[in-house]
């Protein structure tokens, strides 16, 4: 093996970082990056990477996997890619086995240009997505996601090479993190946790009046939406219901569901002992790759559930211990959730499915 990387790594290093153009002149050292990826940018084929000696790690990968295929050793690819709105770097890279060891080969991420030797795969790819948001300064709060994919169609362009790895399998590496849902007790969960968009867009007109009776009063007296103010409570409609919660919430306030840190327990003061008492615990993992493709929207909330406080982030519940976390819980108070900071996740179609949950 040994031999085989050192001949390969000879090879390697006669390939340049970049985009060739006809002239195997490198784009990147004479065009803005955007729009080379966006007007000139394609897949090469390993034999024409070998003609220009210019490509980026897409197209290397490419090179190696072809060499390696040659010499009978396994391979795979992966794609990362760190979703922050149009902020979307990504990267390409290939790895082997060998014997009881499983190896990253890198040669165009030149930071970390060498042959990485680890014990399971899942070591590895923890390992490349860390130095990948490292080497990116990628938004934390912004999913990384990792796919494996197979060898690719020739002469794709940037977009279509992004959605080609995307139908990829995609790999699970996130460390688990658990928020809490209270659901009334027997209820029929399917197919989730339903939002107030759901109820209303599903014309479930019983449960969205119960569950909306409690906004009222805010609605007109407490978020300071001046379309609203006066207006007696009794002659709320349900469509101003939920132009109030999308006014005070933002786009997706009517498709949230509240999760807390913490589940919440009987030993927190009589009220929350009686609550539980006809309410069930599930808890979600916000981590899981296939949970994060199907959130629209997460927002980490206020500290102690109050605007006017600091906007908190996914590393303050990382961090904040069970007992901190109820340190300012009120079991006296009408509202007793109203000082537990909490998250809220929009889902698609509006719902948390029951597939994403689990009883506690």
């Amino acid at each position: 093996m040994k031999d085989i990387l050192k001949e390969l790594d000879e090879l390697m290093n006669e390939i340049n970082y970049g985009v060739p153009n006809e002239q195997n002149e490198n784009l990147l050292d004479l065009l803005d990056d955007d729009e080379v990826f966006n007007k000139y940018y394609y897949l090469q084929t390993p034999e024409e990477l070998l003609q220009s000696k210019i490509g980026v790690c897409w197209d290397q990968v490419e090179l190696e996997r072809e060499f390696l295929t040659k010499k009978k050793i396994d391979t795979k690819t992966f794609f990362i890619c760190t979703y922050d709105n149009d902020n979307i770097p990504s990267h390409a890279f290939i790895t082997f086995k060998d014997g009881e060891k499983i190896y990253w080969y890198e040669h165009s991420w030149f930071e970390n240009k060498s042959t990485h030797e680890y014990n399971t795969l899942k070591e590895l790819l923890k390992d490349v997505k860390q130095k990948f948001i490292k080497s990116h300064k990628a938004n934390l709060d912004a999913p990384t996601l990792i796919y494996e994919y197979t060898t690719p169609p020739i002469h794709l362009n940037c977009e279509e090479f992004y959605k080609f790895a995307e139908t990829g399998k995609l790999m699970k590496v996130n460390e688990p993190l658990y928020f809490y849902h209270l659901v009334p007790k027997n209820t029929e969960l399917n197919p989730g946790i339903l939002s107030l968009q759901y109820m209303y867009d599903n014309k479930m007109y019983d449960l969205f009046d119960k569950y909306t009776e409690k906004y009222k009063t805010r609605i007109v007296n407490a978020w300071n939406i001046e379309k609203y103010k006066g207006r007696k409570e009794e002659t709320l409609t349900r469509e101003e219901i939920i132009d109030a919660l999308k006014i005070f919430r933002g786009e997706y306030g009517a498709s949230y569901i509240y999760f807390f840190k913490f589940p919440p327990k009987s030993s927190l003061g009589p009220k929350m002992k009686e609550i539980l008492n006809y309410k069930d615990i599930y808890r979600i993992n916000i981590n899981d790759e296939e949970i994060i493709l199907k959130m629209k929207d997460i927002f980490y909330g206020f500290k102690n559930s109050n605007s006017d406080e600091e906007i908190l982030t996914k590393s303050y519940y990382e961090n904040i211990t069970e007992e901190e976390y109820f340190n300012n819980y009120d079991d006296t108070l009408e509202m007793n959730y109203s000082t537990l900071s909490h998250i809220s996740i929009a889902f698609e179609s509006d719902y948390c499915p029951s597939s994403f949950i689990e009883k506690v």
